[in-house]
């Protein structure tokens, strides 16, 4: 467990040198085979985080009906597909497009990136639900802080895929895209 917490503050120093645009970020990712693996252990440390997330959401459908009506409320059902789109459809999509790229070779770098980005990511939107659930920022502050949040996701998966992928500006965002395309496709043939 020890390495795993080490592993995990290595990655979270890598996420803020990629974000900060330091040579060094790669120093903090382990790529191999069996980094690879252990980035999806985000997968269960960022549950916590996750659920706090879907229940503060269902809290401000609940308590706050002129911002959304009650079928915008979370169900199991479809917090486990929002988990498995964040953890299962990006390495699919992210394996075709680095084949189409020609970037094969960087696949374990972005993937290993994009995980931990996304562990951190869920943590980060987690801190803006608990402004909200404990007080300290009203609905409307929240959905301001969501709004800018969502953009600023967008950049850092950009970030992400332009500093792991080593493409050019131009491919590197249709690289970040792809999932995110995919991803649109994925929520509209669920809903």
């Amino acid at each position: 467990m020890l390495s795993l917490i080490a592993e995990i503050r290595a990655a979270m120093i890598g996420c803020f040198k990629m974000m900060t645009f330091k040579d060094d970020w790669r120093d903090h990712f382990d790529v191999s085979s069996e980094g690879v693996v252990r980035s999806f252990m985000g997968i269960i440390l960022a549950i916590p985080a996750f659920a706090f997330t879907v229940g503060s959401a269902n809290y401000l459908v609940a308590s706050e009906p002129t911002l959304a009506d009650a079928e915008a409320m979370i169900t199991l059902g479809e917090a486990i597909t929002i988990w498995v789109r964040f953890w299962v459809l990006f390495p699919i999509v992210a394996a075709l497009t680095v084949m189409i790229l020609g970037a094969s070779n960087r696949y374990a770098s972005w993937l290993v990136s994009h995980n931990w980005i996304t562990f951190a990511l869920i943590h980060i939107q987690a801190l803006f639900w608990a402004l909200y659930v404990s007080g300290l920022a009203d609905a409307r502050s929240l959905v301001a802080f969501l709004g800018t949040y969502q953009i600023i996701r967008l950049l850092i998966h950009w970030r992400v895929a332009l500093a792991s992928l080593g493409v050019t500006l131009p491919l590197s965002v249709a690289a970040a895209g792809i999932p995110l395309v995919a991803d649109i496709i994925m929520r509209t043939l669920l809903a």
